[in-house]
């Protein structure tokens, strides 16, 4: 695949994560580049997280929620952007609500409000197929507050899980999206992602069949270049 490179439009940036962590292993190189140059750049994180360890004992959902924000407040700190706004939806970790359901307009009216404060010329979104149900529901959700704001920020989208569980149909039809792709120093990424311990099968939730990132996923998303997907429609 032939990507070409990526410029990043000057102006604020907003950040969809759908989970603490997505923040760093999609876009960690753009919240660190926009923090260099100067920019503010403002992080959504969707769900709470609660669900990576369910058969945890010893913390609670509310618990585990609350130690996976202080994972991601420490990896915006590692990214440059400890000083930056984020806001935190809450939203029940594989089970968000859709469109038409009280929840989703009120996670959908909070952040019209980031977007109105911060009037982004660039929205980071996670990939409008990637085959995660939050990772689907929180690009439905951030493109509805786009569209509810009047406002028309360039749109980048990224893949989390794409190349390792994704169908034929959930990749760019063609002619519907451009690759592009941004240089990232690898060692900012893997520091930031260090904050997320509960992530790494470290043992900080007592649930041995609990989520971590493997290896392979690890090293994919913390190579020397990101990649993003932009809209053809949109050059």
């Amino acid at each position: 695949m032939t990507a070409a490179r990526l410029d990043l439009p000057p102006g604020p940036v907003l950040v969809i994560a759908p989970h603490p962590d997505d923040e760093t292993l999609g876009c960690g190189g753009v919240i660190a580049a926009t923090v260099r140059r100067g920019d503010p750049v403002h992080t959504v994180f969707v769900t709470e997280g609660g669900a990576s360890h369910p058969n945890c004992r010893s913390w609670s959902r509310a618990r585990r929620a609350k130690r996976r924000e202080a994972e991601a407040a420490d990896a915006l700190r590692r990214l440059g952007a400890g000083e930056e706004p984020r806001t935190f939806l809450r939203l029940p970790d594989a089970a968000m609500p859709g469109q038409g359901e009280p929840a989703h307009a009120a996670a959908q009216a909070t952040l019209v409000g980031v977007l109105d404060g911060l009037r982004p010329a660039l929205a980071v979104l996670p990939w409008r197929r990637d085959p995660h149900s939050d990772h689907r529901a929180s690009w439905v959700l951030a493109t509805d507050a786009i569209v509810a704001s009047g406002q028309s920020p360039a749109i980048l989208e990224y893949a989390i899980w794409l190349d390792e569980l994704g169908g034929p149909g959930d990749w760019p039809a063609p002619g519907e999206m451009e690759a592009v792709v941004l240089a990232v120093p690898r060692a900012v990424k893997r520091h930031a992602l260090l904050a997320h311990r509960s992530q790494l099968g470290e043992g900080v939730f007592d649930d041995p069949d609990g989520f971590a990132l493997t290896t392979a996923t690890i090293a994919r998303l913390t190579g020397v270049e990101e990649l993003y997907w932009r809209p053809c429609d949109a050059r």
